[in-house]
């Protein structure tokens, strides 16, 4: 919090200013509007994660479809990735089923997806993932790679402690650094993991495992 509200503050003296021109004035307080917005967004995103951190099981569960829910995720990182020229494919040749909740399921995705867009160069792609190993196996796991720089070395034991961010590609800036202790929190509520590494050839992969039902 403390940088945006140093941001806030020194543009806020700055307004002070009785001479200040209007095209200035104007991008001054768009600047606060800005890093208003990031703050709103942490705050409200340490508020989801503290009160996934203090459930000890689901509340409400039901079958979730895992292959209608990435259709439905994918169709979305395809619109957010359109501007970039970024295409986001999905592989899932047979469906799985988990018992669960299908709100926090897409928050998950959704949370991989966003973090595979923002390291993905222009033009590149980003490919999702739906596998059940066997017909007896007790695993879902989805997969998403994208083809960014990867996780540096440095990083590799770090992506998932609360706030810890690398910078974007391209724009440099950091995320709040909570997506991903969301995505595992949400992975042990539903008696499952969250991995992320880098992917043979380049970029990274992270892969969801859930319990499934079996292949029948």
């Amino acid at each position: 919090l403390k940088s945006p509200l140093s941001a806030i503050r020194g543009t806020a003296e700055l307004l002070h200013e009785p001479e200040m021109p209007a095209p200035d004035r104007e991008r001054f307080v768009a600047n606060i509007e800005r890093e208003t917005a990031r703050i709103q967004e942490l705050v409200d995103r340490m508020m989801e994660l503290a009160a996934l951190e203090s459930r000890r099981s689901l509340e409400r569960t039901e079958p979730v479809a895992l292959r209608e829910l990435l259709e439905e995720r994918v169709s979305s990182a395809c619109a957010a990735g359109a501007p970039r020229g970024i295409t986001v494919t999905l592989d899932a040749a047979t469906d799985a089923t988990v018992d669960g909740d299908a709100l926090l399921l897409q928050r998950a995705v959704g949370n991989l997806l966003d973090n595979a867009l923002d390291f993905s160069p222009q033009g590149a792609s980003v490919e999702v993932t739906l596998t059940q190993r066997g017909p007896n196996s007790r695993m879902a796991e989805i997969s998403v790679r994208d083809h960014g720089p990867g996780i540096p070395d440095y990083a590799d034991q770090k992506v998932f402690e609360k706030f810890y961010s690398l910078a974007r590609p391209g724009s440099q800036r950091k995320s709040t650094g909570l997506g991903l202790p969301f995505v595992r929190e949400i992975a042990a509520l539903h008696q499952g993991r969250i991995t992320l590494r880098n992917a043979d050839g380049g970029g990274a992969v992270a892969v969801l495992s859930l319990p499934a039902e079996p292949q029948t």
